[in-house]
């Protein structure tokens, strides 16, 4: 049941990856990178990042049930050895200062605070390293100064707006949903359904933003 429930979630989350993809154009080409996912959920980027790179993946999530999900479809493409998957919360986590090339943060930051978080992140990142951060738009300038004062710099930017979150996420999840006859499926449904009628009531606080950013 929880399978299914998680198999929706991750159609309907494929509709964002396009701009995971803009995201990741912008930076020059990195040889066997070590990337680090963090608050990775059911890896929908991390399967989608290693397609794009050769690289090992470190996945990182608090939620033991979305990185179950995740190991078994890595299993399924035969791609155990490429993903270390850590079942960890962003504060206890035990990782290697200075060991990736590539940070992806997607709706992280503002579940731990964007300073905290940025700057935690920022010592497991290398010299010349990128970081991408997917966000929600709110105190741009504040987070702007924490980079730029962080020996880093934006590469570049680029805003999802309400359009293209009802678009390419949520109106998929709301046929999704409303075409399931399972009960006790539409149950785990609940607080998407909540989230749903959020967007309706004011679509214009779900902007958000992706930042590409350098550590010089």
């Amino acid at each position: 049941m929880k399978k299914a429930y998680f198999e929706i979630k991750d159609r309907c989350r494929k509709g964002l990856l396009k701009y995971l993809e803009k995201a990741i154009s912008i930076i020059p080409k990195i040889e066997h990178p070590e990337i680090l996912d963090m608050g990775c959920g059911t890896g929908v980027p991390t399967l989608f990042l290693l397609e794009k790179f050769n690289a090992n993946i470190t996945a990182i999530d608090f939620d033991a049930k979305s990185l179950n999900r995740l190991e078994e479809k890595a299993k399924e493409l035969n791609l155990c050895k490429k993903v270390s998957i850590l079942n960890s919360s962003f504060f206890e986590m035990n990782v290697e200062k200075k060991s990736f090339d590539l940070i992806i943060a997607e709706g992280f930051l503002n579940v731990v605070g964007f300073e905290k978080g940025f700057l935690k992140m920022l010592k497991l990142l290398k010299g010349n390293g990128f970081f991408i951060i997917h966000d929600e738009f709110k105190n741009q300038h504040s987070k702007t100064e924490c980079i730029e004062h962080n020996n880093c710099r934006i590469v570049n930017s680029f805003r999802l707006n309400e359009q293209v979150w009802w678009n390419d996420y949520y109106q998929c999840l709301e046929k999704e949903i409303k075409s399931n006859r399972d009960k006790d499926i539409l149950k785990l449904f609940e607080s998407d359904l909540r989230e749903i009628n959020l967007f309706k009531k004011n679509p214009s606080r779900f902007n958000s933003i992706y930042l590409v950013i350098q550590k010089l």
